[in-house]
């Protein structure tokens, strides 16, 4: 059976500002490593899968840098545009009967373009892995990762052991629980968390989608018989125009049932947050983490990025995020992280501070 993989790259990346911006959100930065975010999601896979096979869905707004920044060797007819960002179900939708037109029917294996991610040759093994089980027991197939502490910020898979497969069945996905929930499942050692990371037929997940989500079902032949014509840009745009936005998980893996899990082997770490960024670089003896030129004097707990040119100077300060890119410098209370959401929206509704969006 043909494999083909799709990376999800459309988001805005605004939970990751002022270091992601619309302009240039994190999918397209050097956050780690030497290539851009989507060329080393590129890079992980491609012992296992062709580049022909390989696709990528991103924003219509995002086309320039997609052209521009995105591994040569894939194909640019297998970048896909949606025209904007209804969350990952209807892209996944989408992508699927793009890549069912133009390859024909296979396995598909779902990465999202913003994960960090140490031991590829275990990541290879439990995709190949999903592979094998998506195929033999037509069902959806996610990657779960084991906890290393209590995480408020990932969503949480309870499984059991399916001893006839030789693998996990999904007992039921968890929303971020609380930090005290988060606690008991990492105790209970019934619960993983979810990468967001799925394998599954073609023909499995449009059967999801006819009995979860109709209303996406719905608009199957008008999308399959507008792909690769002169009219499919207009089509999918009326499409999205009425479609509400809803995820994948919500929309059918809350729902569906047998669902299998494989248990990944692999260090993990979902770049969403300033928070998960500072995560995935080394800390010194005070358990500071600096990242550009910075010159400190007194300083225990926190974490500076400087991305600019200039020098950062910090002196006598205790659990202190400073973040200082695309003319931006923000500096926080590490505790009050949250708080960054309320000030973006802020920014977005004065037009004098659109420059630095």
């Amino acid at each position: 059976m043909n494999k083909y993989v799709l990376i999800l790259a459309g988001g805005n990346g605004t939970r990751l500002w002022p270091i992601s911006i619309e302009r240039k959100p994190k999918q397209f930065l050097h956050l780690y490593g030497n290539e851009i975010m989507i060329n080393e999601t590129i890079q992980r896979v491609e012992k296992i899968f062709n580049y022909e096979n390989i696709f990528i869905i991103v924003n219509e707004k995002q086309n320039e840098l997609a052209n521009k920044y995105i591994d040569f060797n894939i194909p640019r007819q297998n970048i896909i545009s949606e025209p904007e960002t209804k969350n990952t179900a209807m892209c996944i939708f989408y992508a699927t009967l793009k890549i069912k037109k133009m390859k024909g029917d296979g396995v598909i294996t779902v990465l999202s373009s913003d994960h960090y991610i140490e031991g590829n040759d275990k990541l290879l093994q439990n995709i190949e892995d999903g592979i094998k089980l998506a195929i033999n027991t037509n069902s959806l197939v996610t990657i779960g990762i084991q906890p290393s502490y209590p995480a408020t910020g990932f969503g949480y898979i309870k499984y059991c052991t399916d001893s006839k497969n030789n693998c996990n069945t999904v007992i039921e996905f968890k929303e971020k629980p609380s930090y005290e929930m988060a606690v008991r499942y990492l105790q209970s050692n019934e619960y993983v968390w979810n990468s967001g990371m799925f394998i599954w037929q073609e023909k499995t997940i449009l059967e999801k989608f006819k009995k979860y989500m109709p209303d996406i079902y719905n608009e199957k032949q008008k999308i399959y018989n507008a792909i690769n014509t002169e009219d499919e840009k207009e089509v999918i745009k009326d499409i999205y125009n009425h479609i509400q936005p809803i995820s994948i998980d919500k929309g059918i893996l809350e729902k569906a049932y047998d669902i299998k899990m494989v248990k990944a082997n692999f260090k993990w770490m979902d770049i969403g947050t300033i928070k998960d960024f500072f995560k995935i670089y080394p800390k010194d003896e005070l358990e500071n983490t600096y990242i550009g030129e910075t010159i400190t004097k007194d300083v225990k707990k926190c974490n500076i990025l400087n991305n600019s040119e200039e020098l950062v100077v910090a002196i006598g300060i205790e659990d202190i995020n400073i973040v200082k890119a695309n003319n931006v410098c923000v500096v926080y209370n590490r505790k009050k992280e949250d708080l960054l959401a309320e000030i973006l929206q802020t920014i977005k509704l004065n037009p004098k501070y659109n420059k630095y969006l």
